[in-house]
């Protein structure tokens, strides 16, 4: 739980990314023919797009003074190349490739700065593992139920085993609270992971996903929508993803967390544009927002929300609760983005709020 407003010292920084990663691109054929020539069109179109997102996590990680944000992808890329069959060597003179054309191309005090971060992430690939543990984990406490949970998705494509699994735990006496915690939110990160391992398709990811969303919904309305027995505290908070985020399943728990404590949630889901967002929160006369940012590189989608809310006097008062992957990674990322707290979790983000608005 982190929780302090500080001026935002976060500065979006431009590394002509198009051009840049045709450079770099244009170089590693240069020096690696023998690779590119042995490559389908498909592979080198893919090539060109990973210079891209070298660059994308480059300037994300210059833009709040961290190489912690490149050093991550770093080590998330090798897991996934790896796991395609493809050797660690691939994704390291890639990495040189970037940082030699960003020395040509951009000035002198910029170009030391991403050479320094790259050789950071280059240094951080020696003996960075190539596999990554389960996040359906010992200590669970609804382990086996999580695993089941699972297995009904993705081995036996059946929503209504994996329903019926999580009515039948409420129905024993397991808490909602506890099946958000310890069966829906395992299960996104471990989809995730199982989708870098290459152990499951797009498609299956997709399906757990989208299967979880269903179950979700059928969920408030029984147990939450219908429970009387929530005391309503007559505050309203708006969840959203940021413009152009679709990993939304995590702030709708956040939603429903808020619900079960007695506030009004408005929840307006992914890929929310600023401008929706700024009117829901007048309309709704919300006192929070809680907003998502999953990608790293939407990062300055939400630092242009933020800076949006605060220059406008009907919401500039607004508590802004930030979560997302890349602020576990930076911890003082939320600070940088002008927020007023980071949250890791649904069951933080409440208890921020009613510490921040008694």
């Amino acid at each position: 739980m982190q929780k302090k407003k500080l001026d935002p010292v976060y500065h979006p920084v431009n590394l002509n990314r198009k051009e840049n990663a045709q450079k770099a691109y244009e170089t590693y054929k240069e020096r690696y023919p023998d690779i590119i020539n042995g490559y389908s069109e498909y592979q080198r179109a893919r090539t060109l797009e990973d210079f891209s997102y070298h660059l994308q996590y480059i300037e994300e990680s210059i833009a709040v003074s961290d190489a912690a944000i490149l050093i991550d992808y770093t080590k998330w890329a090798k897991v996934l190349l790896a796991s395609l069959g493809l050797p660690e060597n691939c994704l390291r003179t890639s990495l040189e490739v970037v940082r030699d054309v960003l020395d040509l191309e951009l000035p002198e005090e910029q170009s030391k700065k991403t050479h320094e971060y790259i050789e950071k992430s280059l240094a951080a690939l020696i003996g960075a593992p190539t596999t990554i543990p389960s996040f359906i984990t010992d200590d669970n406490p609804l382990k086996q139920e999580a695993l089941k949970y699972l297995d009904f998705l993705l081995l036996q494509a059946d929503r209504t085993k994996a329903r019926n699994l999580v009515v039948e735990l409420v129905n024993q006496g397991v808490s909602v609270r506890d099946v958000y915690l310890f069966i829906y939110q395992p299960i996104l990160h471990e989809v995730g992971r199982l989708w870098q391992l290459q152990k499951i398709s797009v498609a299956q990811e997709h399906y757990v996903t989208a299967s979880t969303q269903q179950i979700l919904a059928q969920f408030y309305f029984q147990y939450i929508a219908r429970n009387k027995n929530i005391i309503k505290r007559g505050k309203t908070v708006v969840t959203a993803c940021v413009s152009g985020e679709l990993h939304e399943l995590g702030i709708r728990m956040v939603a429903d967390f808020f619900e079960m404590d007695g506030w009004n949630s408005y929840h307006i889901g992914a890929n929310s544009p600023l401008q929706s967002i700024e009117t829901t929160i007048r309309e709704r006369k919300a006192v929070v927002v809680a907003i998502s940012s999953t990608m790293s590189f939407h990062i300055p989608k939400a630092f242009s929300l933020i800076q949006s809310l605060r220059e406008s006097p009907d919401t500039r008062n607004i508590i802004i609760i930030i979560g997302g992957y890349p602020f576990n990674i930076v911890p003082d990322l939320w600070q940088q983005i002008g927020a007023n707290a980071y949250a890791k979790d649904a069951e933080e983000a409440v208890s921020l709020s009613n510490e921040l608005v008694p």
